[in-house]
């Protein structure tokens, strides 16, 4: 078979008989895509395709994208860095400002104080009037010259003085005269007399149990005797804060006292008390008070009554019965609390008519 392809030689009679006769050659495959882009070919060129792009973009566009980001963060830093710095400014001239307004108020008020300062030195400099002298009784003289003394006008000395809290003086009735919270008054069980030496040994021992030294105070008394007083050393303060420590390291508790004795010539142990100053008010309602409870206890026979002497009552249950209340240095009323009166069912007449007559008639210490 002769195959040309040159066109003199072809004609148009020719070509169809030129194709059926090939009809015995295979068949060709005339698709345009290229060799292996089907099946397990075509996913191998993706993935070269794929790796290819991550070199690209790692080579070439991922340090320029790290250099923009620095140019970015720079200049980020800055615009926020110089807002910053202009707030800043601001507010510390405004704090400034401030400040400067509240130095000015703070030295406008410490030339006030100044100004009063300057007022007293002018004021103590100048000498104090001198009142004209007059004649009084008892050393008036000397208190005068006392006050004349005093930076203080004689005035105002007398009504700095009237400030001072009251005192006994020879206005001041002995029967309620002001107490001495500086002494402890230590009495003898039964008025038995001892040596005030072995006394002064038994309160030393009691004194350092209440860590107080024996320059802290000193005991007043004859040599031998059944009454001593104990007066402890210092300013009024000083003295009465040792008087009640002494006094509180006595107590237990629950009613109980630490053991106070004394030997005696004969070496037998004598039972001391010790107690707090006392007017001759408050000793009288104590006695009085006594002698109520000894009424009452006769009216309520199944009852246990307690006796409060600083108050003079007489409790039940620790509920108040009946109180002594001292009007005079020779007269006294009863207090009564008449639901706990009623409740215990004793009549209020005859416990006053028993009580009166013992006020009245002068019993033992009434």
């Amino acid at each position: 078979m002769l195959f040309t392809t040159n066109s003199s030689c072809c004609n148009a009679s020719f070509a169809p008989q030129f194709i059926m006769a090939d009809k015995s050659l295979p068949a060709v495959d005339r698709s345009r895509s290229p060799a292996g882009s089907k099946g397990d070919g075509f996913k191998g060129d993706v993935g070269d395709l794929d790796e290819k792009f991550d070199k690209l973009w790692a080579k070439h566009l991922e340090p320029k994208m790290v250099e923009k980001n620095k140019e970015f963060e720079a200049e980020i830093k800055n615009v926020v860095g110089s807002f910053v710095k202009t707030e800043v400014d601001r507010l510390q001239e405004k704090v400034d400002i401030r400040f400067t307004e509240v130095e000015k108020k703070v030295d406008n008020g410490f030339a006030d104080i100044r100004a009063a300062i300057d007022g007293l030195k002018q004021t103590f400099a100048s000498p104090p009037p001198v009142p004209p002298l007059a004649p009084a009784a008892g050393g008036g003289n000397e208190v005068r010259q006392v006050l004349r003394s005093s930076p203080l006008s004689f005035s105002e000395a007398v009504a700095a003085g009237s400030q001072q809290p009251a005192g006994n003086d020879v206005t001041t009735p002995n029967f309620n005269r002001k107490l001495n919270p500086t002494k402890l008054f230590c009495n003898l069980h039964d008025r038995a007399k001892v040596a005030k030496a072995k006394f002064e040994q038994a309160i030393s021992v009691l004194a350092n149990e209440a860590n107080l030294s024996a320059s802290d105070y000193k005991v007043l008394g004859d040599p031998l005797d059944n009454r001593f007083e104990l007066q402890f050393a210092g300013d009024l303060r000083t003295a009465s804060v040792c008087a009640l420590q002494f006094y509180d390291s006595l107590h237990l508790g629950r009613g109980q006292y630490k053991e106070q004795t004394v030997l005696d010539d004969k070496n037998k142990a004598v039972k001391f008390y010790v107690n707090p100053d006392k007017n001759p008010c408050q000793m009288r309602r104590e006695i009085l008070s006594k002698h109520l409870r000894t009424i009452l206890a006769s009216k309520a026979v199944d009852k246990d009554l307690y006796l409060k002497k600083t108050t003079g009552s007489v409790l039940e249950n620790k509920r108040a019965i009946c109180s002594v209340i001292i009007t005079g240095p020779e007269s006294a009323r009863l207090e009564w609390c008449h639901p706990k009166r009623i409740e215990l069912g004793i009549e209020q007449a005859p416990v006053e008519q028993e009580f009166s007559a013992f006020v009245i008639g002068g019993g033992p210490g009434s």
